[in-house]
């Protein structure tokens, strides 16, 4: 009997010491999780201060750099500000990381895959060759096919070679060169657009920048206000470059307005807005001009926007209009009317309005970038194109095939993000570029 109480006793014994183990451990446990919740947090800290201390200088630096470029209340642009005709964007002061970056890219350098494609595929069909055999000359005819030129442009260009060729007797790689390079050139050569001599005098006045920043070859100086319309898909590039044209504007002194009338999409009106934000920042000088953003709240009609737009340009005597349009695709037939009625409702306030119809195309879209220029052009009589993306695209050629078969000059071209990488079309320049 006294062994069996033994037993119990060390029974009960055993199980508080479990317990007593058991609630030890637990809390124990509980302290070690508070210290490092603790320790983390103080971890954190410490870490967040130099990082604080870092970013306080330079916080400082943008908020000297935002005095300096005059970011006032009206800078944030809220829609239900518009009627004011939006928020301004002082065009003097801090020049945006956008603009100081230096480095521009040289055609020659941003036509490299384009000129992969082309040249160094020719120059590969030749190899060590004098001249080419007939089936050899079927796989002449298909580098160019592959190089987006456009069927007609194409064969344009191989019964010039040909012909060429054959009254001279020449048959080798340079002679072949020598006489897609004439013909490029020439093609180029007629669709430039003539010049308006005393209104380009006009503008190029006083700037020493103006005469090489391309503009010029836009029709929007005669009238005040001028406008520009800018159409074409989307992802082809439309906003950035109302971006780049109203800064280049703005270096010239003059004050534009942005119509934000891509009222299909949602972040349209904010992603314009960013762009506008960066040319007006990036004049700088007391001859700089204005840029703003015209976004009103609650009006869903593009044409609406556009004619509140150019009433607010004639009133407070802007000197350019630039009107976005929506994205839309060359298929989308009631998308393509609204733009032939934004015209239309424009001609009601200036019956020569819209004074310029931009087309701005994607070089990556190859012969689909053809399609879309004969489908614009068809509908809305386009007068001129801005290629776009030049510097990552190998179907650069298609800028041949555009000019050549729907008879569009390219006034502007892309070839990188920066403000001055939207620069002038130099046809020599690009057919050197593209075959040397």
């Amino acid at each position: 009997m006294y062994a069996e109480e033994s037993s119990g006793g060390l029974g009960m014994f055993l199980v508080y010491g479990v317990f007593a183990i058991t609630l030890i451990v637990g809390v124990a446990l509980f302290v070690w999780f508070l210290k490092s919740q603790k320790s983390i947090a103080e971890k954190k800290k410490s870490e967040a201060l130099p990082a604080s201390g870092q970013s306080e200088g330079e916080n400082l630096a943008r908020r000297s750099s935002d005095r300096a470029a005059g970011r006032s209340s009206d800078r944030v642009a809220e829609r239900a500000k518009v009627p004011a005709a939006g928020a301004a964007v002082p065009a003097a002061g801090a020049t945006p990381k956008l603009a100081t970056e230096v480095h521009e890219q040289k055609l020659p350098e941003a036509l490299t895959k384009t000129r992969a494609s082309l040249f160094g595929r020719i120059q590969s069909l030749f190899g060590a060759r004098a001249t080419l055999s007939d089936s050899e000359r079927e796989d002449l005819e298909e580098v160019l096919y592959t190089a987006d030129l456009g069927p007609k442009t194409v064969q344009d260009l191989l019964d010039h070679v040909f012909a060429t060729l054959k009254e001279t007797g020449e048959t080798g790689f340079e002679a072949v060169r020598r006489e897609l390079h004439a013909k490029m050139t020439e093609i180029f050569e007629t669709t430039k657009s003539p010049q308006n001599a005393s209104a380009r005098a006009e503008l190029n006045e006083g700037s020493s920048s103006s005469a090489d920043d391309g503009l010029g070859e836009l029709r929007i100086f005669a009238a005040k206000p001028a406008v520009l319309m800018v159409v074409g898909v989307n992802g082809a590039g439309k906003t950035t470059t109302i971006g780049k044209v109203s800064s280049k504007l703005a270096a010239r002194g003059l004050k534009v307005l942005v119509a934000a009338g891509d009222t299909f999409r949602a972040a349209a009106g904010e992603q314009l807005k960013v762009w506008t934000d960066r040319a007006g920042g990036s004049q700088v000088g007391d001859g700089a001009g204005l840029v703003e953003i015209f976004d009103p709240a609650n009006v869903t009609e593009p044409s609406a926007v556009a004619y509140q737009a150019l009433e607010i340009a004639i009133s407070k005597k802007f000197d350019v209009v630039i009107i976005d349009t929506a994205g839309r695709l060359h298929t989308q037939k009631n998308l393509m009317e609204e733009l032939k009625k934004m015209k239309r409702v424009l001609a009601k306030l200036d019956p020569s309005a819209p004074h310029e119809t931009l087309l701005v195309l994607d070089a990556n879209s190859g012969q689909n970038a053809l399609i879309q220029a004969k489908e614009f052009h068809g509908a809305l009589n386009v007068d001129g194109v801005v290629l776009t993306k030049l510097d990552g695209s190998a179907k650069g050629g298609v800028a041949v095939g555009i000019t050549n078969e729907v008879g569009l000059p390219i006034k502007l071209i892309g070839v990188g993000e920066k403000i001055g990488d939207l620069r002038p079309f130099d046809p020599r320049a690009f057919v050197d570029s593209i075959l040397k």
